[in-house]
This record gives C-alpha cells, structure tokens and sequence, in this order.
C-alpha cells in the first residue's frame, strides 16, 4: 500500500514539475535552441537569454523555477550570475553548463550553490535527470519554509496560552511536536518516520523499566522531535546518496545544539531541550557535542540513544540498504557498558527478542 502511495506521489510530483518555468541563458545561439527543444518536448515552459545581463533583467520581471546557465560568457560570467541568483533569488535552484571543465571546476561551482554540473556536450537523459532532480529538491525547500513559517505562528500564536488552562496543555503541545516532526519531516523525506519510529522503542523501553506516565508521556515527545536541529541542514546534505565527508558530517552534527536552541524558548512542562541536546553523547563520553558522560546524561537521552541507533541501523537510508534488526541490536550490545546504559540496552534488545515491539 505504501509503495503505491510513493507511485502516485512521484507521478503527480512529475506532472507538477512539468508545468514549470525554466530560464537557459547561453551565448551560443544553438546550445539555447537544443535545451529548449529537449525540455519543452517533456512540458517544460522555457524562455532564452543571451548573456548574463538579459538573465537578470528576466529573473526581474517574472517568476522562474529553475535557470541553466553557461559558465563563460561575454559580459558577465555565469559564475556570477550564480552569485546574482543566489542573493536576490535563493529559492531558483541553478544548473551550470559548461564545454571545459576538471573536477576541481566542478566541485568549486557547486560548493558556490550550483546545484548541478553539465559537461557540454551533454545528453539529453543526462540534462532531464539533472532538471528533475533540481526541481524536486526546490519543491522540498519550499515546502521546508512553508512548514518553519507555519511552525513559528503556531508557537508565536499558541505558547501564549499554553498555562491558560491545563485542559488545553495536551492539545497545544501535540500539535506542536506534530509540526515539528513534520517540519523535519519535509526537509529529509528518505528518513521520514523515523522520529515516530524512534519514539516508539524509546516510549517501550522506558515503560518496560517503569517510568511514570507523565515521564513516558515527555519522552515520546522528545522522540518525535529529537532531529529537530535538522531544519538548518543544508537539502543536500540530508538527502546526499552516499557518505558524508568529514567537513558534511561536522554540519551535520552541529543538529542537536540547533534544536536545543529552537526548543530552549518554549515553556514545554518538562526539559524537552535538554533531552534533545543530549541524544548523541555516550555514556564513555565519546558523544557529541559537549562529550557528557555517566550520570551527566539524562536516562531519557540514554534511551534515545539506544532508539536513534537501533533505528537507523535496521532502516534505509540514502547511502546504503537496510542492514536489519540483527545486526542493530548486535551493535548495542557490542558497546553495552561504553556507549550506551546498560539496562537500556538490555530492555531494547529483551522486547525485540521477545517480538514485543517491532520495525515495520
């Protein structure tokens, strides 16, 4: 059922990007032609411009959803009309084109912003996937700033009643960990549910060593929200198909400081924020960011831990297949005593053996 669900998405998301404007801006009269042949044959809309000065007066005048640019031109470079784009108009996603290039060309052009690099002469299939892929991740970008602006009113607007009345507490409070979660949801769609799926061990484990159900309550909360610093992740990163590198990884790991800095400023009933902050530190201190260890740690950030791992490791990702419960839970029980607490990982790993909770 799921996987017909994606089917029908990924081909109304198709139709829906093919309604899009697309601006080709190169010098050669014929390199134009051939682009606009090529994408206006699938349904794209496409309008031309000579050089880097005719780009910016169009972008000016009207709406675009994605600019191929050549990367030298008279005039101005492309080069610079990426610079241009990318501070008058950020959310146009910017395709680079170019007839010499090395490696080194190509990874400067796209640490400026480019979003992709075409090597000229390029191929038709080559040019739709690169156009496809820019788009979908516009479409995501955009529906990411919807979800945080639409987040932000309903904090701004709720917290100020949130101890108005105790009978509207839960209901505030689930709609904002809803938001949130969705929010993270939009900007890294190759792992959603995982926060669901990580609250649901962590809220298994801590009933099984018999937490209060207040306490049990905060924590579910803390799990759907946990990545919550992944809203300031760069697209590109969340989504990236294969290893980050270290300098990727460094950014990536900077997601639970954010979301202690989101979650610090609302008056949640219990220290959500610290919770979250403290979901990658390890018990031996070899954790981040602040290297806590022992009983510097919340046991609700312990259990988290535990559930984070057991998750992703039995899960897909961008980067590599699923690798399985067996070998999750053989991983924790390897750093039972070092990184993780050790009752929690022996309640994990008692409720999967015994099939009380499972992955679906």
């Amino acid at each position: 059922m799921l996987t017909m669900q994606l089917q029908e998405k990924d081909i109304v998301e198709k139709k829906m990007y093919k309604r899009e404007k697309i601006l080709i801006v190169d010098d050669d009269e014929a390199i134009r032609n051939l682009l606009q042949q090529i994408l206006e044959r699938e349904g794209y809309t496409c309008e031309l411009a000579a050089d880097a000065e005719e780009a910016i007066v169009s972008l000016n005048k009207q709406t675009v959803d994605l600019v191929i640019s050549d990367v030298a031109m008279p005039g101005k470079s492309g080069i610079q009309l990426l610079e241009e784009i990318k501070k008058n108009h950020p959310n146009v996603p910017t395709l680079m084109i170019s007839g010499i290039s090395t490696k080194k060309t190509a990874e400067s052009i796209i640490s400026m912003g480019a979003y992709d690099f075409l090597l000229k002469p390029f191929q038709k299939k080559q040019v739709l996937i690169s156009v496809s892929n820019a788009l979908r991740r516009r479409a995501l970008d955009l529906q990411s700033q919807f979800e945080v602006q639409n987040l932000e009113n309903i904090i701004q607007d709720q917290t100020q009643d949130l101890f108005k009345a105790n009978e509207r507490l839960n209901s505030i409070l689930d709609g904002t960990i809803k938001a949130m979660s969705l929010a993270v949801e939009s900007r890294d769609p190759y792992t959603a549910g995982h926060q669901a799926r990580v609250a649901d061990i962590a809220v298994a484990i801590a009933i099984r060593m018999n937490f209060s159900l207040e306490r049990v309550k905060y924590l579910k909360m803390a799990g759907l929200i946990h990545d919550i610093g992944k809203i300031s992740v760069p697209a590109e990163i969340l989504c990236k198909p294969t290893r980050l590198s270290d300098s990727e990884f460094n950014i990536m790991k900077e997601h639970p400081l954010t979301g202690y800095k989101i979650l610090k400023e609302i008056e949640f009933p219990y220290p959500l924020a610290k919770i979250v902050f403290q979901h990658h530190e390890r018990i031996d201190g070899s954790g981040y960011p602040n290297r806590l260890s022992g009983d510097e740690i919340f046991m609700e950030s312990k259990i988290l831990a535990v559930a984070d791992v057991v998750e992703a490791m039995a899960s897909h990702r961008p980067y590599r297949p699923a690798l399985g419960i067996d070998v999750a839970l053989s991983e924790i029980r390897n750093q039972r005593g070092r990184m993780f607490d050790p009752d929690v990982v022996d309640n994990c790993c008692y409720l999967f053996d015994n099939n009380m909770i499972q992955l679906s």
